[in-house]
């Protein structure tokens, strides 16, 4: 990410090349530094290099589509905002992009004002946003019975919570478990819905804030 006194780097996933050129313009004028990638693969290679202060990512993608550039990076525990653009309005893909991991989602075609200030919020809100502590695939401390008590859960559910904590993704959870990834699919977002988090990033904050003792005041 930027350094304080950096302009806000901002990686714009789009293979629509005009379109791609239009947003990395308007973003420039606003004071942003851009990159652009023509497809998923490449996306993901960027953000390996260097993790972007937020990410435009539309889905439609070549080579890697833009549903599993978004579940791959947040399995490998980048954090920074993602602003998913595209086609698809139906309300079940802008759910499916939120449980995912997006934090914002915009349907084309858009205004083009209306993307630079839903950026500016997002980078405002991260900027105040905790970093997480520890590795992303830092195991969680917690049993199964005790996820299961605090959060309604079942214990395949309970189970599923605890690696999407350590940052497994859908397929991961799958092989682990030894169930289909549709079914690690459907679980993964049910234990979202019941934790009450849109992002499988915030996870781990979630059972943390929950389930780990209150530090001692001191007298």
């Amino acid at each position: 990410m930027s350094h304080p006194s950096e302009q806000p780097y901002v990686l714009v996933v789009e293979d629509q090349d005009d379109l791609a050129e239009a947003i990395a313009l308007n973003l420039r004028r606003d004071g942003h530094r851009v990159e652009v990638a023509r497809d998923g693969l490449h996306a993901l290679h960027l953000v390996r290099q260097r993790t972007p202060d937020l990410i435009l990512l539309d889905l439609g993608l070549p080579r890697v589509d833009g549903m599993a550039v978004l579940e791959r990076i947040r399995a490998d525990g980048v954090h920074c905002p993602v602003l998913v653009l595209t086609a698809r309005g139906a309300p079940q893909d802008r759910v499916d992009g939120l449980h995912a991991g997006a934090d914002d989602y915009v349907v084309k075609p858009f205004y083009t004002l209306e993307l630079l200030a839903r950026v500016k919020a997002l980078l405002r809100r991260s900027a105040t946003r905790p970093v997480p502590d520890g590795t992303p695939h830092a195991p969680a401390p917690y049993s199964d019975d005790a996820l299961a008590a605090r959060f309604g859960l079942t214990a395949q559910q309970a189970r599923v919570a605890r690696l999407l904590a350590e940052g497994l993704s859908n397929p991961e959870i799958a092989a682990t478990l030894d169930i289909s990834r549709f079914t690690a699919r459907n679980h993964a977002r049910e234990v979202l819905a019941k934790l009450g988090v849109p992002a499988r990033a915030r996870v781990a904050a979630v059972l943390r804030a929950a389930l780990e003792p209150a530090p001692r005041s001191r007298e």
